[in-house]
């Protein structure tokens, strides 16, 4: 992860899911969807047909992210933790093994969708969530312990995402008790749109500056305007999520029956519905 290629590729990840939470619940709001993981619905389609898509973002991204730590470029290979030639035995490649233990942690939460959604005869939302919520939290861990051998610049813009990555984790905790709220719904789509554009917005800060010139760690004003361009960041992607929350509006009014206007929408009777939401069977859904 430390090259370019290595911040744009989890950057581009990171907007991806940003910009599928955007659109799901958007679409889900717009369905007067008050349920955040309802069962999934019983259909006869192929097994491979209905593997969730999220899920096999997080297998393929994390996968490949990992085979990308140990062995990128061609011909090497990290895979070790210490040299046997070293009589001190002092550990080998630190970055690589922290990136691949947070790529792991995303596929293996992959791997819990899929047993939730795929394999199981009833869903359990709550699985799935402790599993994204843990992947969080281990990147939030990570980064924290994330500054060896790195200059002020490359610390800060590290710590910045250490904050978006924190908040997303603290949103996520308090949804394994409230999952129903839209307004987290849109704050956690919010902050995974950040830690996106922010870490595609890094390889060009850290590796490709439009100037030419490496960033100085000692120039104040650069330390100042990193924070300033992480706001411009906050407000941008706000901009773009009502963007496609206004395409996914038009969508929704000209061709939702075509869609599926059910699409994310709780099925099942009520006293499923109650399980899944911690409500009384008589309240109103």
């Amino acid at each position: 992860m430390g090259t370019f290629i290595g911040h744009i590729s989890p950057g581009l990840a990171f907007l991806s899911f940003g910009l599928l939470y955007t659109i799901r619940y958007s679409w889900m709001v717009l369905n007067g969807c008050r349920v955040q993981y309802g069962p999934q619905p019983k259909t006869n389609q192929k097994y491979w047909k209905k593997l969730p898509i999220e899920a096999l973002m997080k297998l393929i991204y994390g996968f490949m992210a990992v085979l990308a730590e140990f062995f990128f470029p061609p011909g090497v290979q990290k895979l070790r933790f210490f040299r046997s030639d070293d009589p001190e035995y002092h550990f080998q490649h630190p970055s690589e093994w922290q990136h691949a233990t947070m790529y792991g942690f995303f596929c293996f939460s992959g791997v819990l969708d899929i047993v939730s959604q795929s394999c199981l005869q009833k869903r359990w939302p709550l699985l799935e969530h402790v599993g994204t919520t843990s992947a969080f939290f281990i990147t939030t861990l990570l980064l924290k312990f994330h500054n060896h051998g790195k200059e002020a610049v490359e610390v800060q813009v590290h710590y910045l995402l250490l904050i978006t990555t924190a908040l997303t984790c603290l949103i996520m905790i308090v949804e394994i008790w409230q999952p129903n709220h839209r307004e987290l719904w849109f704050a956690k789509a919010l902050l995974v749109n950040v830690q996106g554009t922010w870490l595609l917005h890094a390889a060009f800060i850290l590796y490709c500056p439009p100037t030419g010139h490496a960033w100085d760690s000692g120039d104040p004003a650069n330390h100042m305007f990193l924070t300033t361009f992480y706001c411009w960041h906050l407000a941008l992607d706000a901009g773009l999520m009502g963007v496609l929350f206004w395409i996914t509006l038009i969508l929704h009014r000209r061709w939702g029956n075509r869609l599926g206007r059910d699409c994310y929408q709780l099925a099942g009777d009520k006293a499923e519905m109650a399980k899944l939401t911690g409500e009384d069977v008589d309240e109103e859904m």
